[in-house]
């Protein structure tokens, strides 16, 4: 069984332990969290009991044996991460997680470190990068693209030939009509209808969705 670590031990971090262990494939060793002590109890499930493994540069070795996804739910905070990995050990790999209880369908590629969580549904021809987040219960539809570090909320919905850009964020309920390209580091608000393409380093909200105003990279949106 492969050995995994879940970089990050907040409300999200939990999210994913509980998908790790229902697909009964890996060993999870901990979690790695530069906030927290080493020893921290984090979390407890099925009467067994977790704890940080420590931080990150006293972790991670040249020589590790094991892999290790990112539990941190904001895009920009996911990409800080695996920089800060890879400055220490650039050959660290990192797994991708699909749960059991996600569709997907023929033809689609997931790469490393992307987490896709239960009830999504991902069409066929769709492409997702890496280190990306697609919540509960998304429902994305054939050739769709998302670019590195980019999420969904749940209850994500998108039409054929949608784009999103690297670091992109789709709020919960939003729907994306067909053959909509969403630009980098922009996020959609919560139930929005994305009917027009939406420019890079904005926020857009509403039904039809407009763009309310710009935003910085590292801007909280969760």
């Amino acid at each position: 069984m492969t050995k995994l670590v879940i970089f990050g031990s907040g409300s999200h971090a939990k999210v994913v332990l509980s998908e790790i262990l229902k697909l009964k494939k890996f060993k999870f060793i901990g979690f790695i969290d530069d906030y927290k002590k080493k020893g921290e109890f984090i979390t407890n499930f099925n009467k067994k009991n977790y704890y940080n493994l420590g931080c990150i540069k006293d972790v991670i070795k040249k020589n590790n044996n094991f892999k290790g996804i990112i539990g941190v739910g904001l895009n920009y905070l996911r990409k800080k991460i695996v920089t800060d990995i890879n400055k220490i050990n650039k050959n660290f790999k990192f797994q991708k997680i699909i749960s059991k209880d996600a569709i997907i369908n023929a033809n689609v590629n997931i790469d490393d470190g992307s987490l896709i969580m239960s009830g999504t549904v991902i069409n066929c021809g769709t492409i997702i990068g890496k280190h990306c987040l697609l919540n509960t219960s998304s429902s994305i539809d054939h050739d769709n693209f998302f670019g590195d570090y980019s999420g969904t909320g749940p209850g994500t919905i998108t039409g054929g030939h949608v784009e999103v850009g690297e670091l992109s964020y789709i709020g919960l309920g939003s729907i994306i009509k067909h053959e909509i390209k969403i630009a980098e580091n922009t996020v959609i608000g919560f139930g929005s209808l994305i009917a027009k393409n939406c420019k890079k380093n904005s926020i857009y909200w509403g039904s039809p969705a407009k763009k309310i105003r710009s935003r910085k990279y590292d801007e909280s949106y969760l």
